[in-house]
């Protein structure tokens, strides 16, 4: 029995409200509660908000049957609440006086109602698959039909995405789902984004030239995780933002379209659910539900019930501390955590078909963990038919060298943080662009033996965890239109670099937002916050901070019509069809004039070479040359294939540009076919 206030609440029968706040439609949803004999309650009473999940949402006052005494202190009561086919339940406990006044606490409680989601992983109809690789496998069977996964992944543009920022859908009102809270004006709350605003702007994002499309976690959160890594349901969609439905519409809606759809999971972490140690109690630590706290909830799936599964306060290290000192660390060093994790990332595969996983805050989980679960989740993939299905990496290291170890776990791909880092000091230097220059001629290419496998990393120049591209570029170059000239040249060098490009939501918009400071005034503290950098795509003016509005769009929501989308949109269809990009030479060609740097992209095989011109200066370049010597092949022609302005000549292997302020220019070079050559051709129109 839980007290509180003038009420007592029944909350560890494992079939009554709120110990169990996961209901099947049909299920009698039935809570217990008492009120304090001193009040001298007539009746109970419970407030309840019926929330169905389409727009639907109905308030009434229920009375509660009296139930007996306990202690000769709480009169006891029991309520059932009115049948809800899904959605959520909000309620709050209350009764009337002697004189017939209503009483409510303040306490509010949320129970929901799902057909789709297991309770127990034991609901989930696993076993034996098969054998992979010599080894028996064990896992879910798929639930739909499963698409193998591309294999042309380094040729693709990925997107990452918020849910909740990126897109509302006006007819899928998902609003007070959940515990997350909505509030368009706080921006630590939720602003309303959800799966079926995704599947709107599939079209949007085939546009723009995205072939794989990074997800944002979709477990149930905790109230303070709008943003998705404070997951509180491992298998379950977050009901805020769609259901189970919604997700499989967009992997099949994107697939249709030529897009793969790779997940964010969080194997490290809880939120903050467990005391430890603060009350006495079992040494080590208790659930806050079972404390009493007021707003805190158990787990799911129920084998996740257990505080033994969790590493304590005594452990302050980087892989088994709680991470920013709150959230609840794994003990991923079990087989029974193993097995709960591993499992949970199948049941996603085999209910989505989706075509990867971003593997959340990576560094700080153990390789003992790491190197099973991918080798398990490869082989279940294997045997879904998805024998090229992504396991990418979060490893925020600032090295190389950090990040080696974790090379034998296996992972498909890395995101190259310590490639983004030095870009990033570069910025602090005022050599950002010169740098990023570097980058996409392959001078940031790191030393053996980690080189290997670099060109599989994918490469980042903002996220939900840093400052976005535009601001550092705005900072350097605040004239709008340098800006602007100077951020085509950046995203120029991302989608054209060495590695798999990733843009994150709103760099195609212009978003600027920046990592700040606010005061706290009850700690008279200066704290870091991030919401400058979790703008929403959609238009929200009433969203604000201590220091004005998040929100400063250059355009109308998701405009396809001005030149950054477009340029955006250019370059990723450059990367799609020139593989040349991925698997050619890099060498830089010297030019007349300091400014102008040009790499020439070859190959051995015959492909026709690209060429990239970039002007580093802020000043217009108004005529350089570059030679390109005849061992790399005698030129005839080159093909403009995109540019931001100027002028492009060839003769005799000789290369005349001028440029505008950061301009970019990128041809394709064209030389006489070779006697070998001509003889197939030859053969093509004659058989």
């Amino acid at each position: 029995m839980r007290v509180f206030d003038e009420y007592c609440e029944i909350h560890l029968d494992p079939n009554l409200a709120p110990h169990r706040w996961l209901f099947r439609r049909g299920e009698t949803v039935q809570l217990q509660f008492g009120v304090l004999l001193l009040k001298q309650p007539s009746c109970g009473q419970v407030w309840v908000e019926l929330n169905d999940g389409n727009g639907g949402r109905h308030q009434q006052i229920l009375n509660a049957e009296p139930a007996g005494i306990v202690c000769n202190t709480y009169q006891l009561f029991i309520a059932t609440l009115p049948p809800l086919a899904q959605g959520a339940y909000h309620y709050r406990i209350g009764y009337c006086d002697q004189f017939g006044l209503p009483h409510l606490s303040r306490q509010q409680r949320t129970v929901l109602v799902s057909d789709e989601v297991p309770r127990t992983l034991a609901e989930i109809d696993a076993g034996f698959l098969g054998v992979v690789d010599g080894e028996p496998l064990y896992g879910p069977q798929p639930q739909l039909k499963m698409t193998p996964s591309p294999k042309d992944w380094t040729q693709r543009l990925f997107y990452s995405i918020i849910i909740d920022r990126f897109a509302q859908d006006e007819e899928d009102y998902r609003q007070g789902l959940g515990w997350v809270q909505y509030d368009l004006g706080s921006p630590d709350a939720g602003h309303g984004g959800t799966l079926a605003g995704i599947l709107q702007k599939l079209t949007y994002l085939k546009t723009l030239g995205v072939g794989a499309i990074l997800l944002s976690p979709i477990y149930v959160n905790d109230a303070r995780g709008y943003h998705g890594y404070h997951p509180l349901h491992l298998c379950m969609v977050d009901p805020r933002l769609g259901t189970l439905a919604n997700l499989r519409d967009i992997v099949a809606r994107a697939h249709d379209l030529g897009m793969a759809v790779i997940l964010d999971v969080v194997t490290n972490h809880l939120p903050d659910l467990i005391d430890w140690g603060k009350f006495g109690g079992p040494p080590y630590g208790e659930f806050k539900y079972v404390r009493g706290h007021a707003t805190a909830v158990l787990p799911y799936p129920e084998e996740a019930r257990n505080t033994n599964l969790f590493h304590g306060t005594e452990y302050t290290d980087l892989i088994n501390g709680r991470l920013f000192d709150f959230l609840e660390d794994w003990r991923t060093e079990t087989p029974y955590v193993r097995h709960l994790l591993v499992q949970h990332l199948k049941y996603w595969i085999a209910a989505t078909d989706i075509d990867g996983f971003r593997y959340d805050a990576v560094r700080h989980v153990g390789l003992d963990f790491w190197e099973p679960c991918l080798a398990e989740i490869e082989r279940f993939a294997q045997f879904l038919g998805k024998a090229h299905f992504l396991q990418i990496a979060e490893h925020a290291g600032y090295t190389h060298e950090e990040i080696m170890p974790y090379h034998q776990a296996r992972f498909t791909n890395f995101l190259d943080y310590p490639t983004y880092f030095t870009v990033q000091r570069a910025w602090e230097q005022g050599t950002g662009l010169q740098t990023l220059a570097d980058y996409c001629c392959g001078l940031l290419k790191p030393t053996p033996p980690y080189r290997a496998g670099w060109r599989n990393n994918v490469m980042f120049l903002d996220n939900h965890d840093r400052t976005r591209i535009l601001h550092e570029i705005y900072r350097a170059y605040p004239e709008p239109a340098n800006a602007r000239s100077a951020l085509h040249f950046a995203l120029t060098c991302l989608l054209l670099g060495p590695q798999p490009p990733v843009i994150y939501y709103g760099t195609e918009q212009e978003f600027d937002g920046a990592l700040g400071l606010h005061f706290c005034e009850q700690t008279g503290q200066w704290i870091g916050h991030d919401h400058y950098v979790r703008e929403d795509m959609f238009a929200n003016p009433a969203c604000t901070w201590k220091f004005g509005p998040i929100n400063r769009p250059q355009f109308p929501p998701y405009s396809t019509a001005h030149p950054t989308f477009q340029w955006i949109g250019q370059l990723a269809t450059l990367r799609a069809q020139h593989q040349i990009l991925q698997t050619g030479t890099r060498t830089i060609l010297r030019a007349t004039r300091p400014s102008l740097r040009t790499l020439l992209i070859h190959a051995s095989n015959g492909a026709q070479p690209l060429l990239v011109l970039l002007n580093e200066d802020h000043e217009p370049l108004h005529k350089a040359e570059v030679v390109i010597p005849t061992s790399y092949g005698n030129f005839q022609e080159i093909d403009l294939l995109a540019s931001t302005g100027g002028t492009l000549a060839l003769n005799h292997n000789q290369v005349q540009v001028t440029l505008p302020p950061f301009g970019v220019i990128v041809g394709q070079l064209t030389a006489p076919p070779t006697l070998h050559q001509h003889d197939q051709m030859r053969d093509q129109q004659h058989p």
